[in-house]
């Protein structure tokens, strides 16, 4: 069972809480007075439970009406699955996704009224459908408006005033760009001409291309959370922020893109937007042989400072042979200490006045280190 805290932070206090692996990864973040966002979700895979309404619920908070915004940055299975369980806890909040369409979304979206389950049986495109219809169903009756956000660069999602002694808080989307948007388009266009019968080359593009990072701002408190944002190609990515995109203050937190990966890798983020010597969280990727972050990674990261947080240590998924065996033996093979399937959490506080992070991680979440 995850451990995760329980007691809530102070009105002035702002905080970023990141769960995984899971299955995917998610982000909760308090913006001050009992106002709350979350960005993509995280199952856990021996629980089945919602990482972020697990957290929410056993701090007390009520997500129908202290969520304003649930953000699905990009139409990747690992970030999805019970993303659209959020979205329906959270009647009042603000749905927040991609504006660039994947084709997936794009199945949802235009037969959210029909039963299309035998056309593709993704979890995406069962999370996207739910969303949609949740949205049609909060539809203001007068003037047929739903709750629904298209998330581009430099496109302000929340822009909250101040509340007495709470600063105001801005939520703003970095990505994705609009050349990014157009590739998302127009790949969009060459795979239904392929459904169709019409030769062309099918998109090779990669919706982590228009994934939805995003600079909150509250107080004298600056954070950059990065989603599977890439450095590239480009007109996209990492390079396309740094072109659009220059803070009157750097971010002092940084949640890690794509994992923290190389193929997020880009020195302008360290050097444009992130403070010297920030705060770092990530969540791990695992699936199959492929593991994220690569020990490489991990130097990277640390050699940029040595302030960085994983919500589970790095360890290789179990081979084939081994998951085969442990399936037989049910839950005689778990080891209570064994990470595996467990959703860690890492929780960044500060006050909104500002000052320094205090981390804390929930097992098995722990210091980000290079293996030896």
């Amino acid at each position: 069972m995850s451990s995760f805290s329980t007691d809530p932070p102070e009105p002035d206090v702002f905080e970023v809480s990141v769960f995984g692996p899971g299955k995917g990864e998610s982000i909760v973040v308090h913006l001050g007075a009992r106002r709350w966002i979350v960005v993509d979700s995280c199952r856990d895979q021996r629980s089945g439970e919602v990482a972020a309404l697990q957290y929410l619920c056993g701090m007390g908070v009520n997500p129908a009406t202290e969520v304003l915004a649930v953000v699905a940055t990009h139409a990747h299975d690992d970030h999805f699955d019970g993303i659209a369980d959020i979205v329906e806890a959270c009647p009042t909040a603000v749905i927040v996704t991609s504006h660039a369409l994947m084709n997936r979304e794009f199945l949802a979206l235009v037969e959210a009224e029909r039963d299309i389950g035998g056309i593709t049986n993704t979890a995406s495109y069962r999370e996207y459908r739910r969303i949609f219809e949740i949205a049609q169903k909060r539809k203001d009756s007068v003037t047929g408006v739903r709750p629904l956000c298209r998330a581009s660069e430099n496109k302000i999602l929340l822009n909250l005033p101040a509340l007495e002694t709470i600063p105001a808080v801005t939520v703003t989307a970095l990505s994705p760009s609009e050349h990014a948007i157009t590739r998302a388009l127009e790949g969009l266009a060459k795979n239904q001409l392929h459904v169709m019968g019409e030769r062309t080359r099918r998109s090779m593009f990669d919706p982590n291309e228009a994934s939805v990072a995003l600079w909150v701002s509250a107080g004298k408190v600056n954070t950059l959370l990065g989603a599977d944002l890439l450095s590239g190609p480009a007109g996209c990515g990492w390079g396309a922020v740094l072109h659009s995109f220059s803070p009157s203050e750097p971010a002092t937190l940084y949640k890690a893109a794509h994992h923290g990966s190389s193929t997020s890798h880009h020195e302008g983020i360290w050097t444009k937007l992130l403070a010297n010597e920030p705060v770092v969280l990530l969540a791990p990727f695992r699936r199959g042989n492929v593991n994220l972050p690569k020990e490489s990674d991990i130097e990277y990261i640390l050699a940029r400072t040595d302030k960085a947080w994983t919500t589970s240590p790095r360890k290789p998924t179990p081979h084939g042979a081994f998951k085969k065996q442990a399936a037989k033996l049910g839950t005689l093979a778990r080891n209570p200490r064994d990470p595996y399937g467990i959703v860690g959490h890492v929780r960044a506080r500060i006050p909104l006045t500002g000052g320094i992070w205090q981390i804390d991680g929930f097992a098995p979440a722990a210091p980000l280190t290079v293996r030896t």
